[in-house]
This record gives C-alpha cells, structure tokens and sequence, in this order.
C-alpha cells in the first residue's frame, strides 16, 4: 500500500473515464453515513443522497451498496428516490434495482443455532444491544466503556463458542461488537460474484471503514481500487484513504465527473 498521505488516484481516474463498465460499491455505517448509538437514526452525511442521485441518474454507473445491515433495517436510511442495487446481511441479501429480491437459504442448522444465541442474549438481557439479521446475531457495544467492554465480549464470545462446533457459523470481531454469522457470506463474497458477473474491461472501486470490509478489500486486490474511509487512520489492505464526510463527497464529486466525461478532467480530490 502507498503512503496513506501520498496516495493517487490518477492512474484510476484515467482508467475509469476509459472503461466501458464503471462499478462503484459503497459500505453504509461509518462510510455513507456517521455511526450513531440509535441505529435507526443513522442517516446519510449530508450531501451524500445528492450525489448519490446524481451517480445513479447519470446512467454510467452500476451503483452498489454493500451492507452488514439486514436490507429491511437499511431501506428506511437511504432516503433515495431510486434505489441502486443493495447487498444486506454482508451479501446474504440481495436486492436489485427493479425491485427483485435474491435472497439466499440458511442451513437449518445454523438458523436453529443462531435461534439459541437470540435467545440467550434476551435471557441476559443484551436484546436492547442485539441486531437479529437474517444470516446472523450482532452484539453492539459502542459507546460503552472499554473496561466493559473486555468484559462482555469475552462473556459473549464463551456463550457462543458452543454454537459453531459442528455448524457452519463463526464468531467476527466488527468496529463496535461481536457477530455470529453464517460461514460464506461476507461483503468479500459479493465483491467476487459482482467481479464475475461484469468479467473484463470494468473500473470498480470498493468504499468501506469496518473490519468486515477488508474482506472486500482483499477480493479487489489488483482488479479494483479500494478506499478506506474512516476518521483516523489503521492497518487496512485498501489502497488509499480518506476522512469522511469532505473527503467521501469530494470522491464522489469526482467519481460523476470521471465517469460521465471522455474529456481531460481535472482531479477534484486529494485522498490521504
């Protein structure tokens, strides 16, 4: 990876104004939108629906949000007058433009499994901190005192541990919590099959700030650009980095002016 505060998109731009397909895949919380300890009032920065719109109206574009959130939960957020294509559930879920939804199947096992940890966590009385999503349970603690929070994550991961022996779930360390999740389903996955589906000659670049995105980053290695986009700086496999919400909006700016002009234009972002 290039030196965070050096990093150029140069090279991409050039490759997106020429490329025949232009794919652009976006995470949610913490990358459109600033995390909130109220979920449900986690709404785009501002700016960001605009130039959303924008992307999508221009008709170059296959638009893409990839999510952790089940797509029920992220739906009301978005606040868009067409939605783009949407992955929820880290990829378990998806939703195309028309509407059509191509939902996978849990193994009766891991429904079952995942069925005794929402049951658990209510026992304990985490179900205020709990995300019930269609392939998976999710353990919110941000916002909580890290002390505290040591503490209920080794609590939570010893009552889970029994649950993945023998079934195809597996515990995940996220920005802000614990997942037991489906094996197979990850925001990586839906990376590789978007990669498939559009084959050669496409400009794809991957926007994301959690853990759970670097397993996206990593299936873009060398076929895409990856971006990291996050307040402070960490270790990440993405190829640059930028501070939301100027940088993101200055990205997308650039991206619509990148992607709808064949002339020379100049770059509108500098990316850390």
């Amino acid at each position: 990876m290039e030196d965070p505060s050096t990093c150029s998109l140069e090279k991409f731009w050039q490759h997106l104004q020429a490329a025949p397909q232009k794919v652009l895949l976006l995470d949610y919380d913490g990358t459109l939108a600033p995390f909130q300890l109220e979920r449900d009032r986690a709404f785009p920065y501002h700016g960001v629906r605009k130039m959303l719109e924008k992307i999508l109206a221009s008709g170059k574009t296959r638009l893409i949000i990839v999510s952790g959130r089940a797509l029920e939960d992220l739906l009301p957020l978005l606040g868009l007058k067409h939605l783009p294509e949407l992955w929820g559930s880290h990829g378990f879920e998806r939703r195309l433009p028309d509407g059509t939804l191509l939902n996978q199947e849990l193994p009766p096992n891991c429904w079952l499994n995942l069925e005794k940890a929402y049951n658990w966590m209510q026992e304990q009385g985490f179900a205020g901190d709990c995300e019930k999503k269609p392939s998976s349970i999710a353990f919110h603690w941000r916002g909580v005192e890290k002390k505290k929070r040591q503490q209920l994550a080794e609590t939570v991961r010893t009552a889970w541990a029994p649950l993945t022996k023998g079934v195809d779930l597996e515990i995940c360390t996220f920005d802000g919590g614990l997942e037991l999740r489906c094996i197979g389903y990850h925001k990586g996955e839906a990376v590789r099959q978007v990669l498939a589906e559009c084959g050669q000659d496409v400009a794809m670049a991957y926007l994301g700030d959690d853990l759970t995105d670097e397993d996206a980053f990593k299936a873009l290695q060398g076929k895409g650009l990856s971006v990291l986009v996050r307040e402070t700086y960490r270790e990440t496999l993405a190829d640059c980095w930028l501070q939301p919400p100027q940088d993101l909006l200055l990205f997308l700016e650039s991206w619509l002016a990148f992607s709808t002009e064949k002339n020379d234009v100049k770059t509108k972002t500098e990316i850390k």
